[in-house]
C-alpha cells in the first residue's frame, strides 16, 4: 500500500460514500507517496479502522486486495515468463519452479491438503521477529496495532501473481498469519481457493 493516491482512487472506484471517506481522512489532508512512512502508516491504520465498521468484510478486503503493489514491470514479466515455460505444467510443478528462483519475491507456495494454496509471503526477520514487507508500515514505530486486514493487500500482491503464474483464478479465503497482530512472532501467509 505505498500509494495514498492509487488507494483514494480506488475508494472513488468502488463509490465508497463521501462521509466514509471523509471520516478516514480527518486529520490527514494532503496525504500523498512523499508523505513521511509515519505518517502515512497511522493513515492507512485509522482509515481500515473506520472501514472496519462501516463497510462490509467483503468490501474491504477487495478494495485492500486493488492497492496491492509491484503489479508490472519486472515482477510481471518474471510472472509471465514462469506462465509461458511451464504452460502444459501442472500446479505442483509450476510451484516447484517458481520455489526455486528465489529472486522473483513471491515467497514459496503449496498445496494443502484440501487442494488450496498455502504461500508463504517472503519473509523478513533481521533479528528475532518477523516484520512486515510493506515499504509504508514496515520499520515504523507505533503505539498501535495495525488490523490483520491490511494485510489483505499484500496477499492481493500474491494473487495477482500466482494467477498469471498459474493461469487460473485465486480467491483469497484467509491471512493464515501476519506479523502485525502477532507481535512479529509468525510470518505472512496467505490461504487462496483455486478457482
Amino acid at each position: 500500500m505505498p500509494s495514498p493516491e492509487k488507494f483514494r482512487e480506488t475508494l472513488d472506484a468502488f463509490n465508497i460514500s463521501p462521509d466514509i471517506i471523509e471520516e478516514m481522512y480527518i486529520g490527514f489532508d494532503g496525504l500523498v507517496s512523499k508523505t513521511n512512512k509515519k505518517i502515512k502508516s497511522a493513515f492507512f491504520c485509522q482509515a481500515l479502522n473506520v472501514m472496519n465498521e462501516k463497510l462490509p468484510a467483503e468490501k474491504v478486503q477487495e478494495i485492500f486486495e486493488a492497492n496491492a503493489c509491484c503489479k508490472s514491470g519486472a515482477r510481471k514479466k518474471a510472472s509471465e515468463e514462469i506462465a509461458r515455460i511451464q504452460a502444459n505444467k501442472s500446479i505442483e510443478e509450476k510451484l516447484s519452479l517458481i520455489s526455486s528462483r528465489p529472486y522473483l519475491n513471491m515467497g514459496s507456495a503449496e498445496l494443502d491438503e484440501n487442494g488450496y494454496l498455502l504461500v508463504h509471503a517472503v519473509s523478513y526477520h533481521p533479528g528475532d521477529k518477523f516484520e512486515c514487507a510493506c515499504p509504508t508500515v514496515s520499520k515504523v514505530k507505533r503505539d498501535y496495532v495495525i488490523p490483520r486486514e491490511y494485510c489483505y493487500c499484500c496477499g492481493g500482491h500474491f494473487k495477482y501473481h500466482y494467477e498469471i503464474m498459474f493461469g487460473v483464478k485465486l480467491k483469497l479465503i484467509e491471512i493464515v498469519s501476519s506479523p502485525h497482530d502477532t507481535d512479529g512472532e509468525q510470518p505472512c501467509q496467505f490461504r487462496y481457493q483455486i478457482q
